[in-house]
């Protein structure tokens, strides 16, 4: 077997330098900068060629947060508020509590009208019908036991188009209390500020020494949602970006390697969707003027994602967008190594799905376990993981890139996306991030 480098203590390493030196690291926020100082400065230690690409974003911060029932009895119940979903100003809402199992269509009716809403399900593409009966606001359970209330933003956009919805977030058993006390009224405050902030992405490219101009990322997000570690979710990923960047630059590369840590992955895929936009835009721009010249587009043949690592208890899991001979090769790595991976063609959240909604191939490695319900809450730590987690994912992407990319006589995997798969992100383009592809 090709000789491994990879080396799962160095991983960890960085990863406890993202997750515990710098902590929660929202875009945007001065954690966020001094992630990036750090990424690029191992990049350029390593003589990658190292740039940092910015882009800016709405994001919000919550400034004060409460939950209180007010009839027929009195209590405050511990919450999260969700900014970018809507705002009470300090003096608040107080309305008549509500409770929709979800918010499908079929339950939204005029009866949600002036009330606040009680749901641990909430479907952003029924924005525009929930927006037609106004409601006050929404208390919006976690669906598992044990876990602490997210914290996740809304989206300034959708606030804007469908109407003033504040929006705060408690726990499973919160709920179960709430549902079951007989409570009636409730007083809710979201006071939240949204300002315009400027994101990057982190790229460090190790050029091909046969055929430079064939180009594979290898990428992960580094950024957290609000005030959490985001030790899995992603420090656990980026920290594999940075030692496959070290272990590729000593094994050298036929086909240049671009090593990409995605900024704000957390409010939708906004660091890779706009770097696949920006590839997109000058490709059709290069063709209008040069049909036959190969754009940069055209030069990126596959994209390998990380995102959610580390975790010593778990799966293996790939999620392909491309080719049958891209998933093909997965699984018989797979039974080759006697390694277990879960390999399906799906689109999987995260940002391997920006690259191929404009055609590009891509793969999303990930550690699934039963510590992943912890993900966007403050549980998100170090607690749940290992470096032999790393290794085990770090030395099958290693033995996988080196196979197929680095030391291929020919690219193996054509640069297509069937049909079916285009519609799938399609409507995940729609439903979910509620944006076009």
């Amino acid at each position: 077997m090709t000789n491994i480098l990879f080396s799962s203590e160095r991983a960890f390493r960085d990863l406890e330098k993202l997750a515990v030196e710098i902590g929660p690291r929202p875009a945007g926020s001065e954690a966020e900068a001094e992630a990036v100082k750090y990424i690029s400065s191992e990049f350029e230690s390593l003589g990658l060629k190292t740039n940092i690409q910015e882009f800016e974003i709405t994001t919000g911060k919550v400034l004060s947060k409460r939950l209180e029932v007010v009839e027929p009895f009195r209590e405050e119940f511990a919450c999260e508020a969700m900014a970018l979903t809507g705002d009470t100003g300090p003096e608040g809402v107080e309305g008549e509590l509500v409770y929709l199992e979800t918010t499908d269509e079929e339950y939204l009716t005029p009866e949600i009208t002036g009330k606040i809403v009680v749901t641990p399900v909430f479907k952003t593409k029924n924005l525009k019908l929930i927006s037609k009966f106004k409601p006050l606001g929404f208390i919006r359970i976690e669906a598992y036991p044990g876990v602490q209330p997210k914290h996740l933003w809304g989206n300034k956009e959708r606030w804007e188009k469908y109407g003033n919805f504040p929006t705060v977030r408690i726990s499973h058993e919160d709920g179960i209390k709430l549902l079951g006390s007989g409570a009636k009224r409730a007083m809710l405050v979201v006071e939240s500020e949204d300002r315009k902030v400027k994101s990057k992405n982190v790229i460090g490219e190790l050029e091909g020494s046969l055929r430079p101009e064939e180009i594979v990322i290898v990428g992960g997000h580094f950024d957290s949602v609000p005030e959490v570690r985001g030790a899995s979710d992603n420090a656990g990923g980026t920290s594999l970006v940075l030692e496959l960047a070290r272990v590729f630059k000593e094994k050298g590369s036929k086909r240049t390697l671009r090593f990409v840590a995605w900024g704000n992955e957390e409010m939708g895929l906004v660091g890779s969707h706009h770097y696949a936009r920006g590839l997109k835009k000058a490709s059709e721009e290069l063709k209008k003027e040069s049909p036959d010249e190969e754009s940069e587009l055209d030069r990126i043949k596959l994209v390998v994602n990380l995102d959610v690592h580390g975790a010593l208890l778990g799966t293996n899991e790939a999620r392909v967008l491309g080719p049958q001979d891209l998933t093909a090769s997965v699984k018989l790595l797979s039974k080759e190594l006697g390694t277990v991976f879960d390999v399906k063609e799906a689109v999987y959240s995260s940002d391997g799905t920006s690259f191929s909604s404009v055609g590009i191939p891509s793969v999303s490695f990930s550690r699934r376990a039963g510590s992943d319900i912890l993900m966007h809450s403050v549980e998100d730590t170090m607690r749940w993981l290992s470096p032999e987690a790393l290794r085990v994912q770090g030395d099958f992407v290693e033995l996988f890139l080196t196979r197929y990319v680095t030391e291929a006589a020919a690219f193996p995997f054509e640069k297509e996306i069937p049909e079916k798969q285009k519609k799938e992100i399609e409507k995940y383009y729609k439903e979910r991030l509620r944006t076009p592809p």
